[in-house]
């Protein structure tokens, strides 16, 4: 049976236990948990056990671990690092890498900044076989980072590192803007694919955007996709950095979801 679930930072600053209701109440299967480390993760999977609910995946921190700057880049690496501890704890099967958000541009070095792309994953990958952690590197869009835009440019970093706990998320809002064909991306990832994140073209709902998630979940289906479909969407407004769009910005989204769980239910048939 596939899990069915929704990224927590989306409901920004309301408590914990609070996101745990709206996830049952909505009536997900589990829920991609941000990585705090400053939170107690023993906590935190009593208390989602608490709302049956599963920790499908884990969001970063906003780090940079393809920076120049040396000191920057070791701290990034040692913030994934002890991440695989913590998600270890929490019993999480998989966290999610990507870089840092709202760097656009890199050093004038392409090929440096490559390297150092491959390296610091390739450091990270070392600690998450060892504890038998999936690890899925987020292709984001150019407007959020300067590199790993594509499902090629992500097959590429796999190719690279050369681990077989690294696999793709690969997002239907990015994609919409960076894909030149989204189902042909996602049949390009094959069984490299890890996650699937969905939300219209406009990051809402889905039906508020022209997105074709219908034929997106059935090209899942084309390559056997077994994982989390992941919904992760934000109400209307400005800012696209925060979740917090207005006093009723919670009630949006909880409704968004549970219009899009729905739909999403209808489509992904066997």
């Amino acid at each position: 049976m596939r899990d069915y679930g929704f990224c927590f930072w989306s409901f920004g600053d309301i408590s914990f236990e609070e996101k745990c209701k709206i996830a049952q109440d909505i009536g997900v299967d589990g829920v991609e948990v941000e990585g705090i480390l400053e939170e107690d993760p023993i906590k935190i999977k009593d208390t989602l056990k608490k709302y049956n609910l599963k920790p499908l995946s884990i969001t970063p921190a906003n780090v940079d671990i393809s920076s120049v700057e040396n000191s920057i880049r070791k701290n990034a690496v040692e913030y994934f690092l002890d991440l695989i501890d913590w998600s270890k704890k929490m019993e999480a099967p998989r966290l999610c890498l990507h870089g840092d958000v709202g760097k656009v541009k890199g050093s004038e070095d392409n090929k440096l900044d490559w390297q150092l792309l491959v390296s610091s994953t390739k450091e990270i990958m070392e600690k998450a076989e060892k504890n038998n952690i999936e690890v899925v590197f987020e292709v984001l869009n150019r407007y959020e980072n300067h590199q790993i835009v594509t499902c090629e440019e992500a097959l590429k970093l796999i190719k690279d590192v050369n681990s077989p706990n690294l696999y793709i998320l690969l997002d239907s809002y990015h994609m919409n803007i960076e894909e030149k064909n989204p189902l042909e991306s996602i049949q390009f990832a094959g069984n490299k694919l890890g996650v699937y994140h969905v939300a219209d073209s406009n990051r809402q709902k889905l039906g508020n955007g022209h997105s074709d998630i219908k034929n997106q979940i059935q090209a899942l289906h084309s390559i056997n996709y077994t994982g989390p479909i992941i919904m992760e969407m934000m109400a209307q407004g400005p800012n696209p950095f925060t979740p917090i769009k207005g006093s009723n910005y919670v009630e949006v989204l909880t409704n968004y979801y549970k219009d899009s769980l729905n739909l999403i239910k209808k489509w992904d048939y066997y």
